[in-house]
């Protein structure tokens, strides 16, 4: 079995991830999602797991280092942060002009709560888990075979196929599923510049943290346009690098 894993790792990665997931996830809708929803961690603990075993502590300590590589131009740690949430806010400040009604800023929580609420989030509603999987150690195998471009676009849709179970609880939508596969180019460039799976999970933490505190300021029918909107913003970033960078590297050559 070793063997056989070791001859298709990613294979593995992905199958052993989407496994773990369903495996936590069916527990937590039985409680009717109460408690911690460790099936966030499917990821994580898929990429560790299969790095163990086909690399043994060398392919583990790889995924260690890239959490742990925080020494970056502090420009990448304003792009992983800031990039998700302007682009939040400027679909809050583009969709009254097609007819929405003015955002409603009394429905955001306050600063201290949105603190305490964020680093819980962190932890446990998917940047920790999932990193260290799609961008520690699925990533980097991809972009050994393939350029960058495809190699986002083949991630991006496995990382939206990886969220079906939340549909069974009503909390899958199209936009999202688009969204992550437009977001998967961006987070690939950061991984281009970076090496670094910290940043990616800053940049999925302010993401989802963006739009679950601005996309409150919206409801009903005007909270869902204002969510296509923040999707055609990602699209306009996603083809920037593209265009700017071409489909292989995304990078300089003498970037991480």
């Amino acid at each position: 079995m070793v063997t056989q894993i070791s001859r298709r790792p990613l294979v593995s990665f992905f199958a052993l991830a989407f496994a773990l997931t369903w495996l936590l996830f069916l527990p937590w809708m039985a409680t009717g999602g109460e408690g911690i929803p460790w099936f966030t961690f499917g990821p994580a603990l898929a990429g560790f797991a299969i790095a163990a075993l086909t690399e043994g502590w060398v392919g583990v300590r790889r995924i260690l280092a890239a959490i742990g590589r925080w020494r970056v131009a502090p420009v990448w740690y304003l792009v992983a942060i800031g990039l998700p949430l302007a682009l939040q806010l400027a679909a809050v400040l583009v969709i009254p002009m097609f007819g929405a009604a003015p955002p409603n800023w009394s429905l955001v929580p306050p600063f201290g709560e949105i603190v305490a609420w964020v680093a819980i989030f962190l932890v446990f509603s998917g940047p920790l888990g999932e990193e260290p999987g799609w961008r520690g150690y699925a990533l980097p195998k991809m972009l050994e075979r393939q350029g960058a471009l495809a190699a986002s676009l083949m991630l991006g849709v496995l990382w939206a196929a990886w969220h079906l179970p939340l549909g069974l609880v009503g909390d899958l939508t199209v936009y999202g599923s688009i969204h992550a596969v437009l977001a998967a180019v961006v987070f690939t460039w950061l991984w281009q510049n970076t090496g670094s799976a910290l940043l990616a999970i800053l940049m999925h933490a302010s993401h989802q943290n963006s739009v679950r505190y601005l996309g409150r300021v919206y409801e009903g029918a005007d909270q869902v346009q204002h969510q296509w909107i923040a999707v055609a913003l990602w699209a306009l970033v996603a083809l920037a690098i593209v265009a700017i960078h071409g489909r292989e590297r995304f990078a300089p050559k003498s970037a991480a």
